[in-house]
C-alpha cells in the first residue's frame, strides 16, 4: 500500500507541475455546478470514503483544480488505473467540474 501511495503521489505531483491539459482548469470549472456534483457523487463515494482503510484516498476537501487535472489525466489515460480510467472516460467536462466543486466543499 505504501509503494502504491508514494507512486500515486509522485505521479500526481509530476502531472500537476509538468503536464498540460487540453483545457484550462478555470474554463472547465466554470462549467460546474456543485448541486449537480452532489447528484453525481454516489459512484465516487462508493470507493472514496472519508475513512477508508483500503488505500483508496478520500476526495473530501480535494482541491478543485487538482481534482480536474487528475480526472482529465485518467480520462486521457495519462494516469494508470483501469477503474478510474473507465469512470473518468464516461464523464464530460461539466460533470468533472461539478464533482470537483462538490468534493471541494466537503471536510
Amino acid at each position: 500500500m505504501f509503494n502504491y501511495n508514494m507512486k500515486f503521489l509522485s505521479y500526481l505531483f509530476t502531472l500537476i507541475f509538468l503536464a498540460e491539459v487540453s483545457y484550462s482548469d478555470e474554463k472547465i470549472l466554470a462549467l460546474g455546478d456543485k448541486e449537480y456534483g452532489q447528484h453525481l457523487s454516489g459512484e465516487c463515494v462508493t470507493c472514496h470514503k472519508a475513512n477508508s482503510n483500503k488505500g483508496i484516498p478520500s476526495i473530501n476537501g480535494y482541491d478543485k483544480d487538482v481534482f480536474v487535472t487528475v480526472m482529465l489525466a485518467y480520462k486521457n489515460k495519462e494516469m494508470e488505473n483501469p477503474v478510474m480510467q473507465m469512470i473518468a472516460g464516461r464523464l464530460d467536462n461539466e460533470q468533472i467540474a461539478s464533482l470537483a466543486l462538490y468534493f471541494n466543499t466537503l471536510k
